[in-house]
């Protein structure tokens, strides 16, 4: 389907909020709301207060109030129609897409949802052809999706053997006594309000690190080749899908990049081969 358009959303193929469509939305609850928590906190014996424990969020209400409003009976019965053919209870989650300035960055995203009721009472607007329909829908993942997956990649220039470095302290980089030249940088924004833990194939890396610039966390692993870094499981795999993990240089840090901007560089330690690492991870929402 077309991108959306703002103050548009669309689920099981009905459009919503479309300029002169019979179908507008009136109010949308539960993109910007927070998911009920549910807390392992425990109840202290004989003393005031709780006992802090984990918080772990449910699924996401989303409600629809929609104004159905035809120009002839046909049109109006067909958007009815229209309606209840889409929010059909007993069916797996869709998408419900949609774009509302402010929300989700500005940009169009989604979240699998299945409905759960739908009421449009019967009142004296019907004699207009005008009639406001509420459905409620339910998603078992609390999350808002970015519409596609994001892509960065960082790429190393010739530099230095730089075998079992530790932190870099200060740009150019000096680590142990040794310098090398200032890597290009891969600058982009992470626009989830979710830390993004993406998933990163390197390719011809001898001994890479990939280091953030912002906050200063490093990855390094001690390893030559192509590989695959899955940062949400913490899991390194080489092309075969041996576990690589134990090779993780000491004092790394999994990548992990909160909203914002942030500057990327990629050191390696072989002269005559430009490093690679793709980022790949979807913006996410609460």
């Amino acid at each position: 389907m077309a991108e959306l358009e703002d103050w548009t959303c669309e689920f099981n193929g009905l459009l919503m909020g479309a300029p002169d469509s019979a179908i507008s939305i009136v109010q949308v609850d539960g993109l910007l709301t927070m998911p009920d928590v549910r807390s392992a906190d425990l109840t202290l014996v004989q003393r005031h207060g709780l006992y802090p424990g984990d918080d772990y969020m449910n699924g996401r209400s989303v409600t629809l109030t929609l104004e159905v409003y035809g120009n002839t009976r046909e049109e109006f019965t067909q958007a009815l129609t229209d309606i209840q053919a889409a929010f059909m209870p007993g069916g797996p989650e869709r998408p419900l897409k949609f774009r509302f300035p402010g929300v989700a960055a500005d940009r169009e995203a989604w979240v699998n949802v299945r409905p759960r009721k739908r009421s449009a009472p019967l009142n004296l607007d019907f004699a207009y052809m005008v009639c406001n329909v509420v459905v409620e829908l339910y998603a078992t993942s609390p999350y808002l999706n970015g519409l596609a997956p994001r892509e960065v990649t960082a790429v190393s220039s010739v530099t230095e053997d730089v075998s079992g470095l530790v932190v870099p302290f200060t740009v150019p980089f000096t680590v142990r006594g040794t310098s090398h030249v200032e890597d290009p940088v891969a600058r982009f924004t992470q626009y989830g309000s979710v830390p993004a833990r993406p998933v990163i194939e390197f390719r011809n890396a001898n001994n890479p690190m990939l280091v953030d610039d912002v906050t200063r966390d490093y990855f390094a692993i001690s390893y030559s080749g192509s590989f695959t870094v899955d940062s949400a499981n913490e899991v390194v795999t080489d092309p075969f899908g041996n576990d690589i993990t134990a090779l993780v240089t000491e004092g790394s840090t999994w990548p992990e990049y909160g909203p914002g901007a942030h500057r990327l560089r990629l050191v390696h330690g072989d002269k005559q081969t430009a490093a690679t690492a793709a980022l790949t991870w979807q913006d996410k929402w609460v």
